[in-house]
């Protein structure tokens, strides 16, 4: 595959030229660089990922393969693979490119608002789940709204498949994601599993109702052991945030597997239960008594 800096990259592709011309960069991250390019055969703007030469053979082939098995998910929220190119040491993932603001853009939303973008993530991922996908890294940065309100999930590039038989790690980058939306059994050195996932979608919740994540002033090991050592019920909310919704986060983000929400299915129709029951407007103490009893009721119907 050939790249290079694009000249007019609007204009036809000449015999011999180039696919991919590079516009500008997106992002990078440990894996590699993600670019905004111009496809000059199809004539349409794409988002090229391309992973470092360094990056560990056996690192670089699960990356692929997990690309592949992302491509099959249908959900309109996915970022669709439009094709995998390079050579062996510098391979490239072409895919659509998305416009929009990510939600670590974004301040705090009104509670309906919030809400909404975690159905729409809940509802995604757990068709990803059950293709034995787990995304691993969760977060506001890997999340993005477009203009007409609907969520796109980015960067599957730490997506795994799901090991029945794993109990712990067994790949040095197990642990590669962001501390901060991390589920404590991942900081323990567990591989990710829909719970986890569940666990991240909290934290990205409770960052869109209160505008900032968990222990906001703390970073690396300090934020892990922070995570470690306290549960979201310690987390301060918002006054005005009803006690319903401050119940549903801290059923995502309980520290103890038994007592979280066990699926992203469980998540969906919590909030789609929230939304039909109760107009999010008072304080609904009573509804968090009733919500906590049905969690509680159905926790392992959902899973």
């Amino acid at each position: 595959m050939d790249i290079i800096p694009p000249t007019r990259p609007e204009a036809p592709a000449a015999p011999g030229d180039v696919q991919y011309q590079i516009r500008r960069l997106l992002g990078e991250g440990g894996y590699g660089q993600v670019y905004e390019a111009w496809d000059s055969k199809l004539q349409r703007s794409v988002a090229l990922k391309r992973l470092r030469a360094q990056t560990p053979s056996n690192s670089r082939d699960r990356l692929l393969d997990e690309a592949r098995a992302a491509a099959s998910l249908k959900h309109t929220a996915f970022v669709k693979i439009y094709a995998l190119d390079g050579d062996q040491h510098t391979p490239a993932i072409i895919m659509e490119l998305i416009e929009g603001r990510s939600l670590a853009q974004l301040g705090p939303l009104a509670v309906d608002d919030a809400l909404d973008i975690a159905r729409q993530i809940a509802e995604a991922m757990l068709e990803a789940h059950r293709a034995r996908l787990v995304h691993g890294d969760l977060k506001p940065s890997n999340l993005m709204l477009e203009p007409s309100g609907q969520v796109r999930i980015l960067d599957f590039g730490l997506a795994r498949h799901i090991d029945p038989l794993a109990t712990q790690s067994t790949l040095s980058d197990e642990l590669q994601g962001t501390i901060a939306y991390l589920a404590p059994e991942r900081l323990a050195g567990n591989p990710a599993a829909p719970p986890s996932d569940v666990y991240a979608l909290g934290v990205v919740l409770y960052q869109l109702l209160t505008g900032q994540r968990p222990f906001a002033e703390l970073n690396g090991m300090a934020l892990a052991a922070a995570h470690l050592q306290t549960s979201s019920e310690q987390w301060p909310y918002p006054p005005h945030l009803p006690a319903a919704v401050t119940a549903l986060v801290q059923a995502m983000t309980a520290t103890s597997l038994a007592m979280r929400l066990p699926s992203m299915n469980a998540v969906s129709a919590t909030i789609r239960t929230l939304g039909a029951d109760s107009s999010l407007t008072g304080r609904l103490g009573g509804w968090a008594l009733r919500l906590r009893r049905r969690l509680h009721r159905q926790r392992r119907a959902w899973a």
